[in-house]
């Protein structure tokens, strides 16, 4: 947990547009992202219709199962998180900057 936490705070002091949160951020942000990167760097994307997330460029071969799966936003934070918001927009909210 130390590590990610770690992550986040460098994730935030390189990428000052972007909203970063914390792997403890359990609350579904208010506006929702669209799209995040989790704490690998690998693109997580937001089903508008059920809210859930998944990992477009899965490959069984190259990550674990869970990768795999429809995740919730809790889920998807505390086993991946950091998450970090790919666009420059500050409007996004619910994490700290």
């Amino acid at each position: 947990m130390a590590a990610r936490l770690a992550t986040t705070e460098l994730r935030r002091a390189s990428h000052p547009g972007r909203v970063t949160w914390e792997p403890i951020d359990q609350a579904e942000p208010v506006p929702v992202p669209p799209t995040v990167v989790d704490g690998d760097g690998d693109l997580w994307l937001r089903d508008r219709g059920t809210g859930t997330w998944t990992m477009p460029e899965f490959n069984p071969k190259d990550f674990p199962a869970r990768c795999g799966e429809v995740l919730t936003w809790t889920e998807l934070a505390c086993e991946y998180g950091p998450l970090t918001a790919l666009a420059d927009d500050r409007r996004i909210g619910g994490g700290r900057r």
